[in-house]
């Protein structure tokens, strides 16, 4: 007897996975509507707030990026600068940056990363198209409400 041989591809297993844990998830949720008229409002609001959560993280993780990039970059001259003479004079700064430029970029990006995630699937979802989903709001981290 011939045992039939079933091909498989990454895509179908991947696909299947998707499909199990969105199913299993979707059926162990608790409803949190109080009545029929919540739970329709939540069922109109969910592809508004898919689609606010897919825009902000896609337009506002590089502007979270951008302004934490900024902030580290002028955080450390002015930290380094004090160090060697001074963050008054130019030349303080002007050798400091050197160090606190590359530092700047690389920890502005990895927090900008995160506070970008961090404000597109939080006030993303809760609040769809707010500045503070954008990071556009004057509180980058909406957790500890760091500047």
């Amino acid at each position: 007897m011939k045992v039939p041989q079933i091909k498989v591809s990454f895509s179908k297993v991947l696909l299947t996975a998707i499909t199990a844990t969105t199913l299993f998830s979707a059926t162990s949720t608790p409803a949190i509507a109080d009545g029929a008229g919540e739970m329709m409002k939540n069922s109109a609001m969910l592809p508004v707030r898919l689609v606010s959560v897919g825009s902000t993280v896609v337009v506002g993780t590089p502007i979270a990026l951008t302004r934490q990039v900024s902030v580290r970059i002028r955080e450390f001259t002015k930290t380094f600068a004090d160090k060697i003479g001074g963050h008054e004079d130019f030349p303080p700064n002007f050798f400091a940056s050197f160090l606190s430029v590359p530092c700047g970029l690389i920890v502005g990006t990895g927090e900008g990363l995160l506070y970008g995630g961090k404000n597109a699937f939080g006030p993303g979802y809760e609040k769809p198209f707010s500045l503070q989903a954008f990071s556009l709001g004057d509180e980058i981290d909406p957790g500890t409400g760091s500047k």
